[in-house]
């Protein structure tokens, strides 16, 4: 009886289970206020006919929506002029100088209306309204900032990112990227940015190595933004920033040429897009500092950059100052072909192809790429891939310093997954994989082609067929199926976000490009145009560049 509770004493009856609730007969009519309603119908296949994969089961490829979205524009409102002004020292302080507003405090400047109305359009959109981060100032009375405020150029550093971070520890990395933007602007010195020495040889050299130090911080601005993709439109919005209002034309031009790096080496996030493509577009009609050509060029990487996805790794110092001056010297890689045919007229008028494709696939049988093992498929070394990228872009089509095929192979296929354009238009695209079975159908989409489209095909099917040889393939281990299989995301390109979609079109794709090297007659196909391979490289001659050198030494003793 020692216990708490006593053995006779009278236990709580337990609660009683519930019986279990039956299943509803989802066939059964189901009754509503006295009214009967339908029942859902479980049925199989209309289930299976809702996904777009289904055609996998049935042995059909997946048609692709041809029709392309572009990033919504914000409309101008109607009381803004057409031009929109960015950063000119003119429109900045002299129209403004002679319009001031009185204020309890005092005079007051106020901004031109261009300005104050760009302002104005990006701080009424929806981004801004949902990812902006809330800036307040004031020593004892806070206030917040407002928008317009926070997107105009400042020479003080920022605090706080401009985007609400979700990642507390990128806080820290937003504002080092902002202070970054402004050395690279010339708005901030820094550390080896002081100013040079005016006598010549002293000057010249340290504006080489101030010149070799923003490049590195760009460099680390770039792989901050590959690592770390919510940065991504924290870096794109702090450089609008220092865009909007800037004072200074070398600031400005200095800006647009990082966006412009900017652009090739990561996206925005989809949220994002709009806002900085209607951003762009705006700038398009700003002539002073030919901020126009800069941003023309700009619209053109952002609609590609958008469907191709970030770099791998940052961009080399070389490449970057490449990209800078890409919108005044465009480059050989990334351009649509008839950019591509407009800046080799000059220099090669006769070209039917671009001249790129003869150099690249004459050197690859000069440094005997019919004798290696793997060809198109082994991948080549990415640093020598790239300097040899710069050289063609520089003008410079030679060989010298490579002796490996698979550098210019990966070239080949870098230059032809990089267009700005598919090879094979959008439009023929649902026409490739539908009739990828048909050699003779696959035939004649070829002869559908834009003319310097189907050159290009032409030339490329042609010069792959030198490697179907039998003696060719017994070295070289690549078949006609293995040719299809890595040449087909070259030449097709599949413009859907869905990886299932892509992965089952894949295999109509290497059909496609597999019945073209087996069927296609190239010397057919355009009665003015037939290629010719092997005729235009020479290898290297390592020997007598070694010679030199040494006979160099020699007359030196």
């Amino acid at each position: 009886m020692g216990g708490r509770y006593s053995r006779d004493a009278p236990r709580t009856p337990s609660t009683p289970k519930k019986p279990p609730v039956p299943m509803r007969n989802v066939s059964a009519p189901v009754q509503l206020r006295g009214k009967e309603i339908g029942a859902p119908i479980l049925n199989a296949e209309m289930t299976q006919n809702m996904s777009p994969v289904k055609n996998r089961l049935i042995g059909k490829p997946i048609l692709i929506d041809t029709h392309s979205h572009k990033p919504p524009l914000a409309q101008p409102s109607p009381s803004s002029p057409q031009r929109a002004t960015y950063g000119m020292p003119d429109d900045i302080y002299g129209d403004a100088a002679a319009r001031k507003i009185s204020l309890n405090t005092g005079v007051h400047p106020i901004l031109p209306d261009d300005l104050a109305s760009d302002i104005l359009q990006f701080s009424e959109s929806q981004f801004a309204r949902q990812y902006f981060s809330t800036h307040r100032t004031g020593f004892i009375f806070k206030r917040n900032v407002p928008v317009s405020q926070m997107m105009t150029w400042q020479k003080a550093p920022l605090n706080t990112p401009l985007l609400q971070l979700m990642n507390k520890q990128l806080h820290k990395e937003a504002t080092k990227t902002f202070r970054c933007i402004q050395r690279i602007m010339g708005d901030r010195t820094g550390p080896g940015s002081a100013p040079s020495p005016h006598n010549g040889s002293t000057a010249s050299l340290h504006s080489t190595t101030l010149n070799a130090v923003l490049l590195e911080e760009e460099r680390w601005l770039l792989g901050a933004g590959l690592t770390h993709g919510e940065l991504r439109d924290e870096i794109y919005c702090q450089v609008m920033k220092q865009l909007t209002g800037n004072p200074s034309t070398e600031s400005v031009f200095k800006g647009w040429q990082l966006l412009c790096v900017l652009l090739v080496t990561f996206p925005p996030s989809k949220n994002f897009e709009g806002s900085l493509h209607s951003y762009i577009h705006q700038a398009t009609s700003t002539q002073e500092g030919r901020v126009d050509v800069m941003a023309k060029y700009c619209l053109r990487r952002l609609d590609n950059i958008s469907r191709k996805g970030p770099r791998g790794k940052a961009p080399t110092l070389a490449e970057i100052e490449t990209a800078s001056d890409a919108a005044f010297h465009p480059s050989i890689f990334g351009e649509s072909l008839d950019v591509i045919y407009r800046l080799q007229e000059r220099n090669y008028p006769h070209q039917k192809v671009p001249i790129i494709l003869p150099f690249l696939a004459d050197g690859i049988l000069a440094l005997g790429g019919t004798k290696s093992e793997g060809i198109f498929r082994v991948p080549g070394d990415g640093d020598s891939v790239s300097e040899l990228k710069l050289r063609i872009d520089k003008g410079y089509y030679t060989l010298d310093g490579f002796d490996d095929p698979t550098i210019l192979a990966s070239c080949l296929k870098l230059w032809l997954r990089e267009l700005c354009d598919p090879l094979v238009p959008e439009e023929l695209y649902n026409d490739c994989i539908t009739h990828a079975k048909e050699p003779e159908t696959c035939v004649q989409i070829v002869q559908r082609l834009p003319t310097i489209n189907r050159r290009v095909v032409v030339f490329v099917i042609s010069f792959l067929q030198l490697f179907l040889e039998e003696k060719v393939m017994t070295v070289t281990k690549m078949t006609s199926a293995n040719l299809a299989l890595v040449m087909a995301p070259n030449l097709l390109r599949c413009n859907s976000d869905s990886m299932a979609v892509v992965f089952t079109n894949a295999a109509y794709e290497q059909t496609f490009v597999h019945n073209l090297l087996l069927h296609l007659k190239c010397s057919e196909v355009d009665p003015d145009y037939v290629p010719t391979h092997g005729h235009g490289a020479v290898p290297p001659d390592n020997s007598q560049l070694r010679k030199s050198k040494s006979r160099r030494r020699a007359n030196n003793h």
